[in-house]
Order: structure tokens, then sequence, then C-alpha cells
């Protein structure tokens, strides 16, 4: 920018915009601050009309990220909280990842190295919650019971993570976090007994080491999972592309491996009975399939097949194919106990359970 070139960006231009309201949108003031955070300071700043388009972008999907935390707690009150030992994997997996990236951002404000801060932001609300923890606990939160164990600790993690999203974000977007804060959907009670009117009369968040307490084993073979899942993901589009399947609950998946410390553990998560941490709702697929071989009879009908190779685990073919049994109406997977109640013949025995339970109160809900 040079002022004698006449190229110079009006900070109240991106804030309440310009003349020409097409051109010269208003982003507000939180955009502004959010891009004032995003470039590295030490160096040539960029700006102009693209660059506040991006920013406005990922300001977009940041509200979007809290919006969903605030609107899966509506009913959630924090003497319903799931203590940590009885969490799901996959939830103690999530607090893992929220404490190390609170760390980071505190560690990155302490060294005003705010555009770390915003790289930070980008990578774990878009991609790691938006893109896999949301996805993922939607089952849990719009598909089983309202006062389900798995539902409540699902809003537990999500609790967990408004908490202190609302404080990491507040001095780069403060109009964003102060909004949060005034539709906290239930009261945080302060550990002076105190309930914070504002947000900025919150402390940041206490390091909580018991979150960092996940085996390393664990954390290593759930980053794999992660990255299987998207390899996965790749070949479910293709099958439907290629008419196989219309959603990814209309597959089934089968994975094979050699190594047998892999083979053990995908088989762990295959079986898992806390519907949080099994693969199927991990890869969210009707069915997941852990086979001994690739030859013979079991994979004569695959046809959209692949291989993920990692280190760790070293190659593990993946196949899709059609689900087994009949879709439930209600959640849409498809199991082959749909048909076995006469009262409602179109269920699965998870959404049968939920439905024959009595109306439960709005004020007993979360009780």
């Amino acid at each position: 920018m040079s002022k004698s070139l006449g190229n110079v960006v009006d900070p109240e231009k991106v804030i309440v915009g310009g003349k020409n309201s097409r051109e010269e949108p208003g982003y507000g003031a939180d955009v502004l601050r959010l891009w004032v955070s995003s470039v590295d300071y030490t160096g040539d700043v960029l700006v102009g009309p693209q660059i506040l388009r991006q920013m406005s972008d990922m300001y977009r999907k940041l509200r979007g990220t809290m919006r969903f935390l605030l609107s899966n707690l509506h009913d959630w009150k924090p003497e319903n909280s799931v203590s940590y030992s009885d969490l799901p994997n996959i939830d103690k997996y999530a607090l893992f990842q929220l404490e190390n990236v609170v760390t980071s951002m505190k560690d990155s404000y302490e060294n005003y190295q705010f555009y770390k801060i915003y790289q930070i932001l980008q990578r774990f609300a878009i991609v790691d919650l938006s893109n896999f923890y949301f996805d993922v606990a939607k089952d849990r939160l719009y598909v089983g019971g309202r006062v389900s164990f798995t539902r409540k600790s699902c809003q537990t993690v999500l609790s967990a993570h408004l908490l202190y999203l609302v404080r990491a974000i507040a001095p780069i977007m403060p109009h964003l976090a102060e909004d949060v804060w005034q539709n906290l959907p239930f009261q945080h009670i302060l550990d002076d007994g105190s309930v914070a009117e504002f947000v900025f009369n919150l402390k940041w968040p206490a390091r909580n080491e018991e979150w960092l307490l996940v085996p390393k084993d664990d954390v290593d073979f759930l980053s794999v999972i992660l990255e299987l899942r998207s390899e996965v993901n790749k070949i479910l589009e293709s099958a439907r592309t290629g008419k196989l399947i219309g959603s990814s609950l209309d597959a089934k998946v089968y994975l094979h491996a050699e190594n047998a410390n892999t083979v053990s553990k995908l088989k762990e998560l295959a079986s898992a009975t806390n519907d949080a941490d099994a693969l199927h709702r991990l890869f969210i697929t009707s069915q997941v399939e852990i086979l001994p071989s690739i030859s013979g009879e079991a994979t004569s009908g695959v046809s959209y097949t692949g291989t993920f190779s990692n280190e760790r685990t070293g190659d593990i073919w993946i196949g899709v194919t059609r689900a087994d049994g009949k879709k439930c109406e209600r959640c849409w997977n498809y199991t082959r106990d749909v048909g076995s109640f006469l009262d409602h013949p179109t269920l699965c025995t998870r959404c049968h359970g939920v439905i024959d339970l009595p109306p439960v109160p709005a004020a007993a809900a979360v009780s």
C-alpha cells in the first residue's frame, strides 16, 4: 500500500462498507481484526478485496463452529458432565487435542505470534472439529437417546470446547466471543462461585493435565485412523459416483491388514460397544468388517477397492460394497434387525429403544 498512490485500504470501509455495498461490503470489526492476526508483521503485509473475502469466509466458518457448539448444548447442564475416566476413547482424544491446541495458542499470544493463532484456529476449528469430530458426533447427538450416555459424553466434550474456544478467540474476535457468551445455554460457575457477566471476566483456561494422559500409542493409532478415514472416504466417493451407494450409510467397508498389531487394534475398534468408538461410526458407514484374507468369496463382489499405506500399520486393504440388511427409516443405518418389531417394523433395535421410551419432560431431559 502507498498513500501517495492512493491504494490505501480504509479500515472504516472494511468495517462498515463503502458507498457501493456490492464492491465494498462491510465485514465488521472482527473480520478486520482476524486479518490483522493472520499476517506475519515481520514481513510484507498484503491486503485487498480478495484477501478480505477470504477472511470473511474464515470468520463465517469459525462462527459456524461456535454455533454448532451452542446449538447442541441447548439442553445440557454442567451437572450432567460425564467423568473423564468414563468417556469413550474418541472423546478423550478430542480433549487431548483441545488441551494441546489451547496451550499452543497461549504460547503464541505470549510471544505476539498472532499469525500462528490464526493458523491453529483454521486447522483445528475447521478441519479437526468440523470435518471430523462434529461429523461423527452427529449420530450421537441427533439419533441417540436424549438422555443416553453417549450423548451426554459428547455434550461434555462439546461444552469443554465451547468454554475453551470462546476465551481463546476473544482477544482477536471480541464481538463474536461476547455474542457466544451472552447466548451460553447453561450457567458457568467460576471457581469463586460467581458467574461471569462478560467473556472478558473470564481467565485463560487452566491447564488440565488429566486430558493429556491419553497413552501415546492410542494417540498415534487414532491419528492413523483419521488418515485411514480419508482414504476410505475417497473410495466411498468412487462408489457414490459409480451409483453403488447414495450416502456413506449405504455402504459396508471391508479392511484387511497383515500387521498383527494393526489387526488387533482394528478388531478392537470394529467391535467397540459404546456406540462412539466403533469404526463404522468413525467412518459414518453402516458396517465395517475386518477380513482375515482378501482372497475367496469374501471379496468376490467388491468392486471398489484401495490400499492405505502407513509405516506404523503397514498396508491396509480397503473394500466398499453395499451394506447388509435393511435401512432404518429413522437413523438411515442398515442393519439385519430392521423388521424385528411389530409396533415399529421399519426401525432398528437402537431406534426402537429410543422412541419406545416414555416422553421426557423438557425440565427433566438433562437430569
